[in-house]
């Protein structure tokens, strides 16, 4: 009896392990849907790089953890615009519903070059990968169920390409991770599809410095979203793996390309202060140095001189105002840029000494140049869909 016990036991685990598997069908671009291949079943040309196995990855430093195991390159290149819809349906290795309702989905996207038209031929290995969209469960307070869950039942998973993204050729990568092994080492089951992209539009946009990383090289087996219990506390909150979803920054010309000059917006985590080479642009006109004395003849026999007061970098909004100058040295309120002598109407005070309207400037020093920063949202709307 023990011995049926433990042979329909191991069945089942074979058989939960073998319907375990899955890849990408087919991927929607901007409306237009391309169907993918079979794993090691090439039938037809698609923008989806065909896996050799619809295995997962359970080592986070081998190479195949950046498209799939035995990915090779596609035919095609999908042409997409910046904002645009990305639709990635998820089937199991037989052809039905993904199999897995537990863990995270990640999306990345990587460059192919800073000149190529095409990512044939690019290794995956060694892309520069910025991350765009994450989900782990569901965010309602009434649903804590796993997104995963959702495509386990027949939904189409869907994101969105960073609106202002720099044209080009580019790889996004869909990932899928496994938790229900994961609760011991090297039990994580990792299922990436890159699907070949051609950004088009005029966008400026590429990814931060530091906000790339190199997969494998992003995960460690111990990270606490790999290494994971999903089932002994369910309400046990959740740290999806791999960097933060990108920032980006604004590249319009050579020189900002090669770091000189660069304005920001974001999506993800807020900016960090705005370094000083941030406020040349922004920069006022220099004010007047302070200057000596500067007589101008007064309407009577009075003498009337200019005082210069001094510049005090504290001052914040530019007002103007009037100011009466006398020959007597009053001090001058901090906060105002030096006094330009300007001719005008004098006026004639009881002791016989003339008064100058001058036109006053309350100069600002440069302000440090304010990043815009936006969030780059993504859609977790998901359709159902027919395999």
């Amino acid at each position: 009896m023990f011995l049926t016990f433990s042979i329909l036991t191991l069945l089942t685990s074979l058989v939960s392990h073998v319907i375990a598997h899955g890849y990408v069908s087919n991927v929607t671009v901007d409306g237009t849907t391309y169907p993918g291949n079979a794993p090691g079943h090439y039938t037809a040309a698609s923008p989806i790089r065909m896996v050799s196995s619809d295995s997962p990855v359970t080592n986070v430093s081998d190479p195949d953890l950046a498209c799939g195991l035995g990915a090779t390159d596609a035919a095609l290149d999908a042409p997409v615009f910046p904002g645009s819809s990305i639709n990635l349906t998820w089937v199991s290795g037989g052809g039905g519903n993904w199999p897995h309702e537990v863990g995270p989905v990640l999306t990345y996207m990587a460059s192919c070059g800073t000149n190529a038209s095409t990512c044939a031929g690019f290794n995956a290995s060694v892309a520069e990968w910025f991350k765009i969209a994450e989900d782990a469960r569901q965010r309602s307070p009434e649903n804590a169920s796993w997104v995963q869950e959702l495509i386990m039942e027949g939904d189409a998973y869907n994101v969105t390409i960073p609106a202002g993204l720099k044209p080009g050729a580019y790889l996004i990568r869909n990932e899928l991770i496994g938790l229900q092994n994961a609760m011991a080492p090297g039990g994580a089951e990792f299922f990436p599809s890159c699907t070949q992209l051609r950004i088009l539009g005029n966008g400026t946009e590429v990814p931060a410095p530091n906000n790339t990383v190199r997969l494998p090289g992003a995960y460690n087996a111990s990270d606490p979203g790999i290494l994971f219990d999903a089932y002994t506390d369910p309400d046990k909150p959740y740290v999806i793996p791999g960097p933060r979803i990108a920032t980006f920054v604004n590249v319009t010309s050579p020189d900002e390309a090669n770091g000189t000059s660069i304005s920001s917006s974001v999506s993800g985590s807020p900016p960090p202060p705005a370094s000083p080479s941030d406020k040349a642009d922004d920069a006022l006109p220099a004010p007047v140095p302070p200057s000596p004395s500067l007589n101008y003849p007064p309407p009577s026999s009075a003498p009337t001189s200019l005082h210069t007061p001094s510049q005090d970098p504290a001052s914040t909004t530019p007002t103007v105002s009037s100011t009466i100058l006398t020959s007597e040295s009053a001090p001058t309120p901090t906060g105002e840029a030096p006094l330009v002598p300007l001719p005008g109407p004098a006026q004639v005070t009881a002791n016989n000494q003339a008064q100058l309207w001058i036109p006053m400037v309350d100069a600002t020093p440069p302000q440090p140049k304010r990043r815009a920063w936006r969030s780059r949202d993504h859609s977790r709307v998901m359709g159902r869909v027919a395999h």
